[in-house]
This record gives C-alpha cells, sequence and structure tokens, in this order.
C-alpha cells in the first residue's frame, strides 16, 4: 500500500510478540505507514515477511521491508528523521529503551514505549485511551524533548482492568478492590510461548507482578492536577499468576462499597459510561470496548478466530459472571493481551493523539485530522 497521506512510524523491536503484533495492525492501516523496523543483531538484514510468527492466525502479507539495527549513538534518530518517520512505536526491553527512546524523543519524534522503565516517571503519561486520555497533558511539562514526546503503554493485564474499574470506581462509592489475575503464557514474551510448547512451563508466580499491576492500576485512575498525577488512593490489592494459556490475560475482580449496590446498578454504570474514544471516530476504537459474556473464556476464543475489521479484531474486554450481593459485586474480565493490552492499545493511542492534534508536526497528519470526525 502507498504511503501517501499516511504518517510514517517506525517499528523498535521485530522479532518479539508485542513488535510482531504492532506490524500487523499498521501495514494496512490507513492513517499510518511503517516504513522502519529496528531489530537486533539476529535479525539485522532480514525480511519482515521472514520474521519468527507466533501466533494462530496467518501472518499478513508484509511489503518489501528489512529490518536493519539501531547502529552507533545518535545515527537511529537521523536516520528515522530522514525517511520521514513522525511516530516510534517501541517494543524494546528494558535496558535499551531506556536511553533509546529518551534520545529519540529528544530529537523530535514521538515515541509511544512498551518499555517497564517509563511507567512510574512523573513526567512521562501512561495511558489507556478510553480511561485517562487526560493525563497526555503530561507532555506540555516534556520541555527537554524540544518538541518529541514519550508516552507509555501500561502492562497488558492493566488495561483491562482499568477499562472495566474505570466507570465502576468514578461513579460508585467503592471501598476496596481485590484482583486475582491468571496471565498467559504468551505475557512472559515470545521464548517463554516457545518453550512451552516445548512442554517447559513456567513457574506460576510471576516477580513483581502484582506491585506493577496495583502501582500502574493507581496512576491511570488517578487524577491529572494541572502538574502531575496524584495516584489513587483506594486500597487495591493484586494477586497475580502465569497459567497454562497462550493467550488471553484474565482477572477475578471483588469490589466493596460504602453501601449496598445492586447488578443492575453495577451493569448500567458500565453500559453508560462515557470514554474518551468512542466521542471520535478513531480506526481501532469502539463505541464501548465492554461486552458482556457468560463464558469470558469461550468470547476471547471467539474473538481470536473472527475475520472482522482487522483493526477491531480482539479489542474488547469480555465482563462475565458478574455476582452482586449487598455491598460487594464481583466479576471476571478478560481480553487478549498482545492486541487489546498491548499494540492494540498502543495503536489506538497514536490514532487518538493525531485526531486531537498533539500529534501535529507532519504535514500527513494534518491531512487525516480533516477526515476525523
Amino acid at each position: 500500500m502507498s504511503t501517501l497521506g499516511r504518517v510514517k512510524c517506525a517499528v523498535l523491536g521485530a522479532r518479539g510478540l508485542v513488535a510482531q503484533r504492532l506490524l500487523q495492525r499498521l501495514v494496512d492501516h490507513h492513517w499510518f505507514a511503517p516504513v522502519c523496523v529496528i531489530g537486533s543483531s539476529e535479525s539485522n538484514g532480514m525480511k519482515i515477511s521472514e520474521l519468527p510468527w507466533s501466533f494462530p492466525e496467518p501472518r499478513p502479507h508484509y511489503p518489501e521491508l528489512y529490518v536493519t539495527g539501531v547502529g552507533q549513538e545518535g545515527d537511529l534518530a537521523k536516520r528515522l528523521i530522514s525517511e520521514g518517520v513522525s511516530i516510534v512505536f517501541s517494543a524494546l526491553p528494558d535496558s535499551p529503551a531506556s536511553q533509546i527512546e529518551e534520545d529519540l524523543a529528544r530529537s523530535g519524534l514521538v515515541v509511544i514505549s512498551h518499555s517497564t522503565i517509563h511507567r512510574h516517571s512523573e513526567k512521562v503519561p501512561l495511558i489507556v485511551p478510553e480511561v485517562n486520555n487526560g493525563h497526555l497533558k503530561l507532555t506540555d511539562s516534556q520541555t527537554e524533548y524540544e518538541g518529541g514526546m514519550l508516552v507509555s503503554c501500561s502492562n497488558c493485564m492493566v488495561v483491562p482492568l482499568a477499562i472495566s474499574l474505570a466507570p465502576l470506581i468514578r461513579s460508585l462509592p467503592v471501598d476496596s478492590v481485590i484482583i486475582t489475575t491468571e496471565q498467559s503464557l504468551s505475557g512472559g514474551g515470545r521464548k517463554t510461548l516457545e518453550n512451552s510448547r516445548k512442554g517447559n512451563f513456567p513457574n506460576p508466580s510471576i516477580p513483581g507482578e502484582s506491585i506493577s499491576v496495583e502501582s500502574e492500576l493507581k496512576r491511570i485512575l488517578g487524577e491529572f492536577n494541572g502538574n502531575i498525577v496524584e495516584p489513587l488512593t483506594l486500597p487495591i490489592e493484586v494477586e497475580c499468576k502465569r497459567v497454562r494459556r497462550e493467550f488471553g490475560h484474565s482477572a477475578s475482580v471483588t469490589l466493596s462499597f460504602s453501601r449496598d449496590v445492586s447488578a443492575h446498578e453495577v451493569t448500567t454504570t458500565w453500559s453508560e459510561f462515557q470514554n474518551s474514544v468512542e466521542k471520535i471516530d478513531l480506526p481501532s476504537g469502539m463505541k464501548s470496548p465492554i461486552f458482556f459474556v457468560s463464558d469470558v473464556f469461550n468470547a476471547l476464543d471467539q474473538s481470536i478466530e473472527s475475520e472482522n475489521n482487522f483493526l477491531l479484531d480482539s479489542m474488547e474486554v469480555y465482563i462475565g459472571n458478574i455476582r452482586v450481593s449487598g455491598n460487594v459485586a464481583s466479576f471476571d474480565v478478560i481480553s487478549d493481551n498482545t492486541v487489546r493490552g498491548a499494540a492494540g492499545n498502543s495503536v489506538l493511542l497514536a490514532e487518538m493523539m493525531l485526531a486531537q492534534g498533539i500529534i501535529h508536526d507532519s504535514p500527513s497528519a494534518h491531512y487525516i485530522r480533516q477526515d476525523v470526525r
């Protein structure tokens, strides 16, 4: 597909699951055109069509793009800018990401990061588009980036939790939240998934994950006060474990309220929640990402196998097994961790930033924004 009228972007990462999902969702995107793929020495020189493919659906038809390396310090930014790149989707591991992403942002590029390294920086917004779009105002204070910006995507388990909890916490008198997660093998990365397919399963414990999910949730559900984000002070208790499921992160959630609530009140709160995405016509955006189902796991399996609009595929957050008694409510929630929790979330975020004029330094971006209704 021609890049005419599309904002040029780069993907940092090549073999990883998030990088592969990013490429899958960008190659035929009408707003974005991936023109650079940056990988390790292991992938350097390979066509992107030759990279390992780890997902159950067929690999998309890729253009003739070759993976290139990072190069010497400062070379990458110059190369991307010379290619006309405006947006960088980074799926780098923490160690290289901490330096490379900062350097690219300082060079005037918009960097959307999947690294954990920036998620708790006061100057970097941590965004789930439907939930806390207002936190993007933090980019106004990123003066050290000289026109560029750095935005962070959350832990892939946090996305469905934030989407399902935000309506209840903001509308009902919630006193506390208890969360128990069951996170799939793909959440551990490509090597964990490959090893499990050989019968080598990881330990169910995920060191540091419970603290990470709790702190990210509190930041995303917190309030922007004009200068910083004040994290949510509500007590949230989280217990996380890895399970022998290839894709899909699920959680069982229990909320205690300061008064009795009804099942109708809870479900109506979800149904009537006004999120930032539904107000804009975005390619990856749903009017409401929440779907009520009787069996969350069956619903996710059907979503993975669907052949609908490729940018909407697997962007649903499924809620089921809703139980309400007195001042306690509980439910199960699940979503595709590689799409809704990762690559799809960041592509949706980039669409929102483009549509709202937060990304505004590209002639192509200006062209696209005129079509947004």
